[in-house]
């Protein structure tokens, strides 16, 4: 087969790996603009389908050409787009999401269950097993989002004022500033070692720190990571779409939420102090929205060769 896949945050990496250990010829690729020649491929996986930055028009065109578009979950809850308040239809053909919650979903908005496949993510593969270290390492994750948002500055300053722990820094590089955060570690999402740079980090975590409850926190979940959000996030707009104010966040029931940013400090050091508080709520999101760890890669690879 001659595959096309346009891979960002290294979520395809292993898959395309894969396929060519397989014998398929596979091209990768990034943004849906910088392709020539990709009507000799078939079928197109691609990590995304919204209107942003012409990635909807691309995939309506290839199907148009006759080609099969499978789409690969991103990030955690990564088909937020399909409902409400932005309501775009899911076109692709097929659609791989990490866990069940996933599938309920998108069945939730009349997704039919036969487009669903619940394959798990490769990307968890890439998790460490946590090293001993010095001291007491609370690892902040900034929301990244359309440039450096306020929450992102007040939690980094609260952080701070903490005694007694290391804080440490997982910035996005083009999306964070390191210069303003304590003990910046920087990777590029477009960049293969990515995920090695992500999973070294939260090798090192004794706590992680969020604005919300995405990827990052799902990882250090699976990890047995006690995960404290600061629930501060005021809505707001992303790239001038409205709409994104009326967007509201998902939390599950294995982290600790904090409304109040004076006691942010309070929830970080319970959380240290009882590191088996939601033990038993990390284990079950972890497969729940985390899905099938060991077998994710030939899953996921099954559907592409078998459509």
């Amino acid at each position: 087969m001659k595959i096309l896949i346009f891979n960002f945050n290294s979520v395809l990496s292993d898959v395309a790996e894969e396929l060519r250990k397989r014998g398929h010829e596979v091209k990768e690729m990034v943004k849906s603009s910088e392709l020539k020649g990709w009507q000799k491929y078939d079928p197109i996986v691609v990590w995304n389908e919204t209107a942003l930055a012409g990635w909807r028009d691309f995939v309506k065109l290839a199907q148009k050409k006759g080609k099969t578009v499978i789409l690969v979950q991103h990030g955690r809850r990564g088909t937020s787009r399909i409902y409400p308040p932005f309501n775009e239809e899911l076109i692709s053909d097929i659609v791989c999401v990490w866990g069940e919650n996933d599938k309920k979903r998108l069945m939730s908005v009349g997704v039919p269950k036969e487009r669903i496949k619940v394959t798990g993510s490769p990307i968890f593969n890439h998790l460490k097993p946590r090293v001993k270290h010095e001291g007491i390492n609370v690892v902040f994750s900034p929301e990244h989002w359309d440039g450096e948002v306020e929450e992102n500055l007040i939690v980094a300053g609260k952080l701070r004022r903490i005694r007694d722990v290391n804080i440490i820094t997982k910035c996005l590089q083009h999306e964070h500033n390191p210069l303003i955060y304590d003990n910046p570690i920087i990777s590029n999402r477009c960049e293969r070692n990515h995920l090695d740079i992500t999973t070294d980090v939260l090798s090192r975590a004794d706590i992680v720190v969020g604005i919300s409850e995405s990827t990052f926190e799902l990882m250090a979940e699976m990890l047995d990571i006690p995960v404290v959000i600061a629930d501060i996030w005021k809505d707001k707009d992303c790239g001038g779409d409205n709409r994104y104010k009326e967007y509201h966040r998902e939390y599950s029931n294995a982290c600790y939420r904090e409304k109040n940013i004076s006691k942010l400090g309070d929830a970080i050091k319970y959380c240290i102090k009882h590191p088996e508080y939601l033990r038993k709520e990390r284990k079950e999101i972890s497969l729940l929205d985390g899905g099938d760890v060991n077998n994710a890669l030939n899953n996921i690879c099954q559907v592409i060769e078998n459509i």
